[in-house]
């Protein structure tokens, strides 16, 4: 627990190298800035520099993130300490767990205290916690995400007020920040769902800010603490807790199944919240009801396989957001997220009584901006993969596939005006509105001494398969990416690979692709593909011997 106040604040101590950390406003960083220091409850002979400090004011001079200054204190019963105190101007986040042992993936009573520099107290709040992520949770990581339930509903920020809150480490991203950034330019460009006007405060994707963490009495680095996709962000209707007739649905892609469309579904259970590659979300089998329901998403689905040209383009509207498609679109080629295929995307229906209409909306964008999916691939040959600002590849649901082949509706025009709306001076998709993003972060962290903390903490670490954390290096990186991206997609135009003549050339390939049982062949989140008996692929895009495979579905005739 805090042995000091500043400011009215508790500052948090890492026991692993001797440091205090204190919250103050940005606004005090280099000025002479006099402070209230108190001692907390059993601290007594508390000097900073040699002055002694009884509950009075002090003055730091010049304080800035690189400044020290020594902090001694003892306690009636022996215990001493001695530490370097240091300010940053973020908010501090300390989680305390009510057991030893620490956190888990089963949930545990927790306090989670809240310093915020533009506050003068520290908040006490009671919350369960646990871990929380699907690769970024295997047994062997060590800067864990966490999902925090708190007992009554908190507001950070200036957000929602919700007792659900997610801590997001970036684990696998060297910049930390980049699931941030990217979500934030999603908030910025894409259009509201179709349902806006009956919900006008429905956010179709989640906001956040950094904060800087500590585990008890250990510095864990920095974090995004954020809002969670869900019911109440969307602000889709509610299950009717009369009837138990369910009204909005949502769907999250969790694995790499069927979730880009491309079988079709001949069967499915509503006793079960999962279902190829799916995860029903709302409403929650146990929680709010006893049954799910599949049938819209299992139709939409459908209607994708089966419907005719006819069918196809006079319908189309009626299962899907067309201008948030649109958008999420242009925007997983601007990012390259590469991971945001089906899985890791969301899709909603505001009111399944008065609509199938789904909507989607991306979620767990670390690989993008050039991060390579789970850090360094055994399949990476060179600058020009799948990372490279130059890479071809796009958004590949059957849908957006079917789109392209026959430019149903002028779907290909449509994307194309948009994007070019969106490139505009002053608009979301300018590269110097998107640089600006990456600056606001990079210069939070920089100046605030968190990103120094940060490269010391973590560089070399097995979660980033011991690369060098470096925040200059990563931010010359990205801001280059940018640049190169945003030019490649200016002169190739949208889609970026897909074109008619590639289509007609498909007229007279087999569109399953087979191999032998010695290849090596890899899917494009660098796991290791096992083929079926017959040594075939399904539909999609692999890596082998260094090399890109495309396997094309079975609908290009």
């Amino acid at each position: 627990m805090a042995q000091l106040k500043v400011d009215g604040r508790n500052v948090c101590l890492d026991t692993l190298t001797s440091t205090l950390l204190a919250t103050v406003p940005e606004a005090m960083f280099g000025h002479d800035v006099t402070l209230k220091v108190e001692k907390t409850q059993g601290w007594q002979d508390v000097t900073i520099n040699g002055t002694v400090i009884d509950d009075t004011s002090f003055l730091f001079s010049q304080l800035s993130a690189e400044s020290k200054w020594t902090v001694k204190a003892t306690k009636a019963d022996g215990t001493t300490l001695e530490a370097t105190l240091q300010f940053t101007f973020l908010p501090i986040v300390q989680l305390l767990p009510s057991t030893a042992e620490g956190f888990s993936n089963e949930y545990q009573q927790a306090k989670f205290l809240f310093s915020n520099p533009d506050s003068a107290t520290t908040d006490t709040l009671t919350a369960r916690i646990k871990w929380r992520g699907g690769t970024t949770n295997t047994p062997n990581k060590h800067k864990r995400n966490y999902k925090v339930n708190f007992d009554e509903d908190q507001r950070f920020f200036g957000l929602r007020n919700d007792d659900k809150w997610m801590l997001d480490a970036g684990q696998p991203d060297v910049f930390r920040l980049r699931n941030r950034i990217a979500m934030d330019l999603w908030n910025k460009m894409a259009r509201k769902p179709y349902y806006i006007e009956q919900e006008p405060k429905a956010l179709n994707g989640v906001r956040g800010d950094v904060v800087e963490l500590f585990l008890g009495d250990e510095w864990r680095g920095i974090y995004n603490l954020s809002e969670f996709i869900d019911r109440k962000q969307l602000k889709l209707k509610k299950i009717d807790s009369k009837t138990g007739e369910i009204h909005g649905c949502l769907y999250k892609g969790v694995s790499w199944s069927k979730v880009q469309m491309y079988d079709y579904f001949d069967t499915y259970d509503n006793t079960k919240d999962t279902f190829f590659g799916y995860e029903f979300k709302y409403p929650e089998l146990g929680d709010d009801s006893d049954t799910v329901d599949w049938a819209p998403l299992v139709v939409a689905n459908n209607f994708v396989n089966s419907s005719t040209d006819q069918e196809f383009q006079e319908h189309l509207d009626e299962y899907i957001d067309m201008p948030v498609l649109i958008d999420y679109h242009i925007f997983y080629n601007v990012v390259n997220a590469v991971d945001n295929t089906g899985k890791n995307m969301y899709w909603a229906i505001y009111d399944k009584t008065l609509t199938r209409r789904l909507t989607p909306t991306p979620w767990d964008l670390d690989a993008t901006f050039g991060q390579r999916w789970g850090g360094k691939l055994v399949y990476e040959v060179d600058e020009g993969f799948y990372n490279s600002p130059e890479f071809r590849y796009d958004f590949e649901l059957k849908l957006t596939l079917r789109m392209y082949r026959d430019n149903f509706n002028d779907y290909l025009g449509q994307l194309n005006e948009r994007y070019r709306q969106l490139r505009q001076p002053g608009q979301p998709l300018h590269t110097d509105s998107i640089i600006a993003i990456v600056d606001g972060y990079y210069h939070a962290m920089k100046n605030s001494g968190a990103a120094s903390r940060e490269e010391a903490k973590w560089s070399g670490d097995d979660d980033v398969w011991n690369d060098v954390i470096d925040f200059d290096t990563e931010y010359v990186y990205i801001c280059d990416w940018i640049r190169r991206r945003m030019q490649f997609i200016d002169e190739t135009g949208l889609p970026m690979f897909y074109t008619k003549s590639y289509f007609d050339e498909l007229t007279t390939q087999t569109p399953i692709l087979t191999f032998n049982d010695s290849q090596a062949i890899y899917d494009l989140s660098g796991r290791l593909v096992t083929p079926n008996s017959s040594m075939k692929l399904k539909p999609g895009i692999y890596i082998s011997s260094g090399k890109i495979i495309y396997v094309h579905s079975s609908y290009c005739k």
